[in-house]
């Protein structure tokens, strides 16, 4: 894959539609990666990108603590942009608050509307690529064999539990879309499309490589690897884990799960300890 330090100029009205798919890989402050699902993410040039922001969650939080930052687009035409860029700023007014609060999904949204934009700076962009159906198609069928296969030979999961059925259902849907993301050496975040991403019971997730084989193959064995998965329904679940490297793929042993849908993003595994009752006023 060919990358270049910004954007064709006649790629830009693909990332204009609300329709389209955007999404954010940033970094923890502990070094792990993380994706956060941004519909309201655009170019405003070929060389810088806006967001805006309508509620709370760990990513917008992580770009600008960290300011590393990965990215994909994916059409309506089922084309893929994806790169690398630097947080530089925000703002809660201006005219990019003003364009993104009069989009249809804003202008006409009773409840909230965008209430920050985050600025980004292009470091990395490569140009449209389609997905290959065929690759998804085959990744299944690797994915059956695998797990059947090389699974059992790794043992338990060390996290069992940390899937719920409906995540480990949802994760392995073939319709849903999926993205693995890690962090590179240079520090910033990459995000790979892997739609034929699968789970192998509760505590474990398996990602094919024949998407973007060279690249899959590339991630450390051993790193953490994040894991979205999302339907056209607007459901997601983010589960992130170690990856363990089985040919041009791995598995990702899920130690970390994390409900990116509003109103509440919170994590899920491992759970959080709740609050004691009040008995006394």
């Amino acid at each position: 894959m060919t990358m270049k330090d910004r954007f064709d100029e006649g790629d830009l009205p693909n990332f204009e539609p609300d329709g389209k798919v955007g999404l954010m890989a940033t970094v923890d402050p502990d070094g792990l990666p993380h994706i956060t699902l941004i519909t309201a993410m655009q170019a405003l040039d070929t060389r810088r990108l806006v967001f805006g922001q309508f509620c709370e969650g760990r990513g917008k939080r992580y770009a600008e603590e960290r300011r590393k930052v990965g990215f994909l687009f994916l059409s309506l035409d089922r084309r893929v942009w994806r790169g690398t860029a630097s947080w530089t700023g925000k703002s809660d007014s201006g005219p990019e608050h003003a364009m993104m609060n009069k989009k249809p999904m804003w202008r006409y949204n009773s409840y909230f509307g965008i209430h920050t934009v985050h600025y980004l700076d292009v470091v990395s962009a490569s140009g449209a690529e389609p997905i290959a159906m065929g690759r998804v198609v085959a990744g299944f069928a690797k994915g059956a064999l695998a797990k059947a296969a090389i699974g059992p030979r790794l043992g338990p999961a060390p996290h069992p539990g940390a899937m719920n059925p409906w995540t480990s259902a949802f994760v392995s849907r073939p319709g849903n879309l999926k993205f693995a993301a890690y962090v590179g050496a240079d520090g910033y975040p990459r995000v790979v499309p892997q739609l034929a991403a699968s789970c192998s019971g509760g505590g474990r997730a398996y990602l094919p490589g024949t998407e973007y084989p060279e690249e899959v193959a590339g991630i450390p064995d051993g790193s953490s690897v994040a894991l979205f998965a999302m339907a056209l329904s607007m459901e997601d679940v983010l589960v992130r884990g170690r990856f363990r490297k089985a040919g041009s793929g791995g598995f990702v042993d899920v130690d970390w799960v994390y409900n990116s849908m509003p109103p509440v993003a919170e994590r899920i595994y491992p759970p959080l300890r709740l609050s004691e009752k009040v008995t006394a006023f």
